[in-house]
């Protein structure tokens, strides 16, 4: 019996840091959060409780935002991403 206890145990162990993973940013989700926070009073505190509510740290939005500003690619995606907002 606590054999298969623990087995239970390493089993949960293996596979909920899997299913726990952050959330990857998209163009969609980087507009969405910019628009939030350029409503906001654009506290440094401000900006931290809007990405975290999306899962994502404010480092790592930023950190975006300068992958962003760098591709060419990524940056016509995020163009096309805010045109879609835009016509909702």
């Amino acid at each position: 019996m606590f054999k298969h206890f623990v087995i239970v145990i390493i089993a949960i162990a293996l596979f909920l840091p899997v299913s726990c993973k952050k959330p990857t940013i998209t163009p969609n989700l980087f507009v969405t959060i910019q628009n939030e926070i350029l409503e906001s009073d654009m506290q440094q505190s401000t900006k931290e409780s809007i990405v975290s509510k999306y899962g994502i740290t404010l480092q790592e939005y930023e950190e975006y935002e300068k992958k962003v500003e760098s591709d060419p690619e990524l940056k016509a995606q995020v163009g096309k991403e805010r045109l879609n907002l835009m016509k909702k």
